[in-house]
């Protein structure tokens, strides 16, 4: 029996069956990181989506909410781009070693590489040089292909 793509939603048993994998191989990922990343001392945050201002940065374009008060009066607030300029308030409040998986959001994005809406992973060590974060990254990468079992990584051949 085959399914008719068109009119069935992506939500359909027969049409999720191939999305499956993936939803499995994200959870063990983002597990053994979250795992890494405490044993490491890391304080996990979660900061807020929305901003008031959409941030500096020209190219990227935050949408934007209008948001409605209890006595009626609007106000519009910005999806955030990227959790750095929270986490950087964190670690001039103090904190040394912050990680968070952030959903984030893109205005004008769209296409094979790039989603309106995506899950950004940003950590940050106080007080360490560049090359702590190169490691971090090699490490986060062979947790990734430890836990889902790849061997090898390929982009654009």
């Amino acid at each position: 029996m085959s399914i008719d793509q068109e009119s069935s939603p992506w939500w359909t048993p027969g049409r999720h069956i191939d999305r499956k994998p993936f939803l499995q191989a994200r959870t063990a990922i983002s597990r053994a990181l979250r795992d890494w990343f405490e044993d490491e001392g890391f304080v996990e945050v979660e900061t807020g989506i929305l901003q008031k201002s959409p941030g500096n940065e020209t190219h990227l374009h935050a949408p934007a909410a209008d948001l409605t008060s209890a006595s009626g009066e609007k106000s519009t607030y910005f999806l955030r781009t990227s959790p750095e300029f929270a986490c950087k308030k964190l670690l001039a409040a103090g904190e040394k070693q912050i990680v968070e998986f952030a959903r984030v959001f893109r205005d004008r994005e769209r296409g094979p590489l790039h989603l309106t809406e995506f899950t950004m992973l940003e950590w940050y060590r106080a007080n360490e040089g560049y090359e702590a974060v190169m490691a971090d990254t090699v490490v986060a990468i062979a947790h990734a292909a430890q836990t889902t079992g790849i061997g090898t990584f390929s982009f654009r051949g």
